[in-house]
C-alpha cells in the first residue's frame, strides 16, 4: 500500500493550488480589461498606428495592476472569515471591514510601487510623491475600498454558500444517526424477549387476579409506543420529553421485576427545560438493568439524576451492580448503542460535551452526560427523507422491525 501523503504536504498542495486559481482569475480579468483597448487599436483599422501597443504588452501592463491584488486577496478571504460580516458582531465587522481598506491603502500603495519597480516599470520620482501626496492617497483610497469590499462580498458569498453545504450534510448524518437510535429504540422496546417478559408479567397477575395491573401494563406499553411516535424526527427534545419516554419503560420494569428493582428519580426542576439529544437516555438505561439487575437476585436501584452546572447540563443513570470488568474502555468497549450515543452527541455538539461511563464510588456503574444547557436552540434542516414522519409510521412498521429483530437474537448486550 503507499505511503499516505502527509498532512502538511497535503494543505501546502491545496494552498499552492488555491493560489494559482487566484492568479488565474485575475489573469482573466486582465485579458478581458484589455479587450476593448486592443479592437479599438488594431481590429477596426487596416494598419494600427505606430504607438499601438502589442497584444503582450496590453496584456502585461494591465496584469500589473492585477497582480498585487491577486496576491492580497487570500489574506482578505482570511479577514472575512475571521471577522464575519454575517455573525453576531455585524456592527463591528461593519466598522472593522470599513477602516481596514482605508488605513491599508497607503500600505497597499506602497506595496503596489515596490512591486512594480521589482517588475521593471520603474519607482515613481520621489519629488512627485512629495508634492502631491494627499492626491495620491486619496485616488489610492478611492480605488482600494470598493475593490476590498468586491472581493470581501465574494469571500462571504462563498463562505455562507460552505456554510449551508456543511450544515445539509450534518443534517443527513443526524438523520441517518437518529433513525439509527429510533430504530434500536424501537427494537428494544418491541424486542421478542421485552415482549414475553412483558407479556409473562401480565399473565401472572391475571393469574393473580390483579386486573389494575395488567390493565397497567398494557396502557404503559401502549403510551410508551406512542410518545416514541410523537417524537420521531426531532433531533433535540426537552429533558421533561425524554424522562417521559423512559419513565414509561421503567413502569413496566418495576412491575415486572416487582420489588426487585427501585428508582431513584433526582431531577432539578430548572433542568426539565433543558433540550437533549433525541432517545439519548434508553440506551443508558438499558444498560444499567441489563448489567446491573439482571446480575443480582437481590433487589437492585437504578438511579437517575439531572441538574444544571452553570451552563452545562448533567444527567447520570447508576446503578448497583457489579460494575465494569477490569481494563473496560468506552472507546474501544462500547458497542452499537453506545456508539450510536458518542455519534450522535459528536455530531450535534462537537467538542462542547462530555460522556463518560465508569465504576461508581459507592459501587456499580455511573454513566454520566455533561451538555451545553440550551432551551432554545436552531435544530438542524432535517434531512429529505425526514418528511416521511420518521422509520415508523404505522404499527405494522414496528411490528416488522420487532420481527427481523428475531434473526439476530436478543441483543441486551449490544450496549457494552
Amino acid at each position: 500500500m503507499p505511503d499516505a501523503v502527509p498532512r502538511g504536504g497535503a494543505d501546502m498542495s491545496r494552498g499552492l493550488t488555491r493560489g494559482l486559481l487566484i492568479v488565474a482569475v485575475f489573469a482573466l480579468l486582465a485579458g478581458l480589461s484589455i479587450t476593448g483597448s486592443y479592437v479599438a487599436t488594431h481590429g477596426l483599422v487596416s494598419s494600427p498606428p505606430p504607438a499601438a501597443r502589442s497584444l503582450g504588452a496590453l496584456f502585461w501592463k494591465s496584469f500589473r495592476y492585477y497582480l498585487p491584488w491577486a496576491m492580497v486577496t487570500p489574506g482578505i478571504f482570511s479577514l472575512s472569515r475571521r471577522v464575519p460580516l454575517t455573525g453576531r458582531r455585524r456592527r463591528r465587522a461593519l466598522v472593522f471591514h470599513v477602516l481596514v481598506p482605508v488605513l491599508g491603502s497607503a500600505p497597499f500603495f506602497v506595496f503596489t510601487t515596490t512591486l512594480n519597480a521589482a517588475l521593471g516599470h520603474g519607482f515613481p520620482p520621489v519629488d512627485f510623491l512629495a508634492s502631491f501626496w494627499w492626491r495620491i492617497l486619496l485616488m489610492e483610497i478611492v480605488t482600494v475600498v470598493p475593490v476590498y469590499w468586491l472581493l470581501l462580498g465574494a469571500a462571504t458569498a462563498l463562505q455562507i454558500y460552505r456554510d449551508h453545504q456543511a450544515n445539509r450534510l450534518q443534517a443527513i448524518e443526524l438523520q441517518r444517526s437518529l433513525s439509527s437510535a429510533q430504530l434500536d429504540a424501537m427494537r428494544m422496546k418491541l424486542h421478542p424477549h421485552f415482549l414475553f417478559n412483558t407479556l409473562n408479567a401480565v399473565a401472572s397477575l391475571a393469574r393473580a387476579g390483579e386486573t389494575d395491573g395488567v390493565g397497567q401494563v398494557v396502557e404503559r406499553l401502549g403510551t410508551l409506543l406512542r410518545l416514541s411516535m410523537e417524537t420521531s424526527g426531532r433531533q433535540l427534545v426537552t429533558l421533561e420529553e425524554e424522562l417521559a419516554l423512559v419513565d414509561e419503560h421503567l413502569a413496566i420494569e418495576e412491575i415486572r421485576f416487582k420489588d426487585r428493582l427501585h428508582v431513584i428519580r433526582r431531577i432539578d426542576p430548572a433542568s426539565r427545560k433543558a433540550l437533549v439529544p433525541n432517545l439519548i437516555l434508553q440506551p443508558l438505561v438499558e444498560n444499567a438493568i441489563a448489567h446491573g439487575l439482571s446480575q443480582r437476585l437481590d433487589a437492585s436501584l437504578l438511579e437517575i439524576s439531572a441538574r444544571q452546572d452553570g451552563p452545562h447540563l448533567r444527567v447520570a443513570v447508576r446503578d448497583d451492580g457489579p460494575g465494569l470488568p477490569p481494563g473496560w474502555r468506552l472507546a474501544t468497549g462500547a458497542r452499537a448503542g453506545l456508539r450510536n450515543v458518542m455519534e450522535r452527541l459528536q455530531a450535534l455538539y462537537g467538542g462542547a460535551f462530555r460522556f463518560d461511563i465508569g465504576n461508581s464510588a459507592t459501587g456499580g456503574t455511573v454513566a454520566e452526560l455533561r451538555l451545553p444547557f440550551d432551551t432554545v436552540r436552531a435544530l438542524p434542516v432535517d434531512a429529505p427523507n425526514s418528511a416521511q414522519g420518521g422509520p415508523f409510521d404505522s404499527f405494522s412498521q414496528a411490528v416488522a422491525a420487532a420481527a427481523g429483530s428475531r434473526e439476530h437474537g436478543p441483543h441486551q448486550d449490544d450496549h457494552r
